[in-house]
């Protein structure tokens, strides 16, 4: 009985931290806790932190961690040469988030420069409960984000 008196503290600080975890280790719960992340994740590139702004959602992958860490390298050199050849970032701004059922989000992020700009792509994907990554793209190619306005 000494040694279940001496656990039952620990194993009630165990199951406060679990129910205290709502959707697990490395899911999101909601579109608002990807949100947080995604705007995280481009404060990050704003100060030109590329890798960390990927290493920020590592946690939340739903995919290889490897490739995920290859496209990490890639991006950080492709923002290098953008940045050399336009400048800084001005600022960022959400323009676009989808979804297919509850299956499916997408959030799509401008980032403004003088005289370009690169649309920021993230995909997550619910198999169960809670979010998970699927996908971080990034393009100049903005066709895509062209809407129809009024006249």
């Amino acid at each position: 009985m000494p040694l279940a008196r001496r656990l039952l503290p620990f194993l009630m600080i165990i199951a406060t931290a679990v129910a205290a975890e709502p959707s697990g280790p490395g899911e999101l719960s909601d579109p608002t806790a990807i949100r947080a992340q995604t705007e995280a994740f481009m404060a990050s590139v704003a100060d030109n932190r590329i890798e960390h702004a990927y290493q920020q959602l590592r946690p939340f992958l739903g995919v290889a961690q490897a490739p995920f860490d290859q496209s990490a390298t890639e991006a950080s050199a492709y923002f290098q040469r953008v940045t050399d050849q336009v400048g800084q970032p001005l600022a960022s701004v959400l323009v676009r988030s989808e979804g297919i059922g509850d299956e499916f989000y997408r959030e799509t992020w401008l980032q403004k420069f003088n005289a370009a700009a690169i649309a920021w792509t993230f995909t997550f994907y619910q198999p169960d409960t809670g979010w998970k990554l699927v996908g971080v793209s990034y393009s100049t190619d903005l066709e895509a984000l062209y809407q129809v306005r009024g006249q």
